[in-house]
């Protein structure tokens, strides 16, 4: 449920075997339509405008029923593949094109300013990924909850890749009115040791990504398919986990990242939710 990242390095499971395998093609195709996507948008070689017009081009696709002769690329196939899809399935389109206001707002690299920017950017660049997985397994209820949990696996994937980020794209997720009200700068995200201003930022999103998985924590309760709140309830394990490490670690200066160990206590935790139901 969830740069060159869906999204961020797979911290967390997309279509795994908890899916069905009649709908492993669609969760796949639209892993395929959101992780192209994102490399345009994280394209060090293209400029802005170019992004946004590829961008733009495929939440054309998606509508479509062919391509047209001079869009014959992989994410333009990638598009009409995910469109046609989604329309056999009777789901909506804006699952998947929801995504593409994320990308195009990282195409224009714009700083999260506020808490409320980052969370507007994660309703787009993650909520669509937990309601299109709920969409596609019929279910009516936990989307407020789906939503929670899949903005707190975005917003602990931006404290993980902080440094990252601003190093490689000057990209700034970490809410900056925050950072200057600690009293430290954007430039600290590339340090080569975190301050305490900025430890204590990250722990003020850490702070409220914990209430947000908290929001999430009853998911697997309103989930009927067995697959999918066993995945859910992976999910919300794996972003517990995550959290207490970006805790007790310093992701500014180190890798921090999910163990063998979180894995497979999450993962138990879902096969007991699986073998439960």
């Amino acid at each position: 449920m969830t740069k060159q990242k869906i999204r961020r390095d797979e911290n967390f499971p997309v279509g795994s075997l908890l899916i069905p395998r009649r709908l492993r093609a669609t969760v796949h195709a639209y892993y395929r339509f959101a992780r192209l996507a994102d490399d345009i948008a994280d394209s060090p070689d293209l400029t802005p405008e170019t992004k946004k017009d590829r961008l733009f081009a495929m939440k054309s696709a998606l509508a479509r029923a062919e391509l047209k002769d001079s869009e014959n690329s992989e994410e333009m196939a990638a598009a009409l593949s995910l469109g046609n899809h989604l329309t056999q399935r009777g789901l909506e389109l804006s699952l998947a094109s929801g995504l593409l206001e994320a990308f195009l707002w990282d195409a224009d690299n714009n700083p999260c300013r506020t808490w409320a920017d980052l969370i507007n950017y994660c309703q787009y660049s993650a909520c669509p990924v937990g309601r299109f997985l709920l969409a596609l397994h019929e279910e009516k209820n936990g989307v407020p909850e789906s939503d929670a949990l899949c903005c707190a696996l975005q917003a602990l994937n931006h404290v993980q890749d902080s440094s990252k980020d601003w190093q490689t794209l000057q990209r700034v997720y970490i809410p900056t009115d925050w950072i200057g009200g600690a009293g430290e700068t954007i430039d600290g995200l590339g340090r080569e040791t975190i301050s305490p201003e900025m430890r204590t930022v990250l722990d003020r999103v850490l702070d409220n990504t914990d209430a947000l998985i908290a929001s999430a924590s009853n998911l697997p309760n309103l989930i009927h398919h067995r697959g999918l709140a066993a995945e859910a309830t992976i999910c919300v394990a794996l972003a517990k986990r995550l959290s207490r490490r970006l805790r007790r670690n310093n992701p500014i200066s180190n890798t921090v990242s999910l163990t063998p160990l979180d894995w497979a206590y999450a993962v138990t935790r879902g096969l007991i939710r699986l073998l439960r139901l």
